[in-house]
């Protein structure tokens, strides 16, 4: 029989602290975002609770069947698929990290199964909705606000960036001169994307006409900034994309949307998969074929549109 591992941490119980050493762990080690670690911590909570109530003593004692019966009474509560997934992601994450550290030997999640999970082809707007968007920003905007926001919205869509991305992104990101952005994603990832010319010249403008006016004289790395001088929050980041979507008619467009039209533009236009995978910064290509599902139904649309026999026969 194996002999378990000495018990680690103290008087608050192995589970809570295994849970606080993960979650550490997630923050300084592997660099998640704020809201994925928020995400892990809450799914990790319920998960120590639902021991408690069983009775389990610390983690050495966790067998796939208490947490199968964890997962079982969170599909009785009415959870998603995709939730329950995202749950066995947080419990997984954190038995790797145990026996990473030498805490446990064995997985208690070995042999789980993710639920079957549905693949919705992301919303997409057309080509011509992307520029009613952009032509809806009203210029005149008081501080050149509307400036800084057509600057946005053209870095958006011009290089397919996350919202993150651009909220963080600094003066020193933008190499106009070989006409290049450099964006921080996932996991403090470097990448270099192309940036078309449109969207350094109104990059350009706002950084000559209105950055210098929010900042006040103060220096601050940080590119796009509120109207205080500070930076944005993700929240007034999508308020400043939704604002002009909705002026332009479109109420369900958000900063993600900016990102599927990207990298679906560029598919339909015949680009290489595996480039917009490495400007879209997706560690896996499975990501980024998401995008060839959502350029197969542009193609039927045109089919049944034009091919004589495409529509339905009355």
């Amino acid at each position: 029989m194996n002999e378990r591992p000495k018990p680690i941490y103290g008087s608050r119980g192995d589970i809570h602290a295994g849970i606080d050493g993960f979650m550490d762990w997630a923050h300084v080690e592997r660099g998640l975002s704020r809201n994925t670690i928020e995400a892990y911590n809450h799914d990790l909570r319920d998960f120590s609770e639902y021991m408690e109530d069983k009775g389990v003593a610390g983690l050495y004692d966790i067998t796939v069947g208490h947490i199968a019966g964890h997962l079982r009474q969170l599909t009785d509560m009415g959870l998603s698929a995709r939730s329950i997934a995202r749950r066995i992601s947080s419990i997984r994450g954190l038995f790797k990290y145990l026996i990473s550290e030498g805490l446990l030997k064995k997985d208690p999640t070995e042999g789980l199964e993710l639920p079957k999970l549905p693949h919705p082809l992301p919303d997409v707007i057309s080509v011509e909705q992307v520029n009613l968007i952009l032509d809806s920003v009203d210029l005149t905007h008081p501080k050149g606000l509307g400036i800084r926001d057509r600057a946005i919205l053209e870095a958006l869509y011009g290089t397919g960036a996350r919202e993150s991305e651009l909220i963080d992104m600094t003066t020193q990101d933008i190499f106009e001169d070989i006409g290049f952005v450099r964006l921080l994603g996932k996991g403090q990832k470097e990448r270099l994307v192309p940036i078309n010319e449109t969207a350094l010249h109104w990059i350009s403008r706002y950084r000559r006409d209105v950055r210098n006016k929010l900042t006040g004289g103060r220096r601050t790395p940080i590119l796009f900034l509120n109207y205080r001088g500070g930076k944005l929050s993700r929240m007034g980041f999508y308020n400043i994309v939704c604002k002009w979507c909705k002026k332009a008619g479109l109420h369900e467009v958000h900063p993600h949307t900016f990102r599927h039209a990207f990298a679906t533009h560029l598919i339909e236009g015949g680009a290489n998969l595996r480039a917009v995978q490495e400007m879209l910064g997706h560690a896996d290509i499975s990501s980024t074929q998401i995008y060839t599902n959502v350029g197969t139904r542009y193609l039927h649309e045109v089919y049944d549109k034009y091919h004589p026999r495409g529509r339905e026969i009355p």
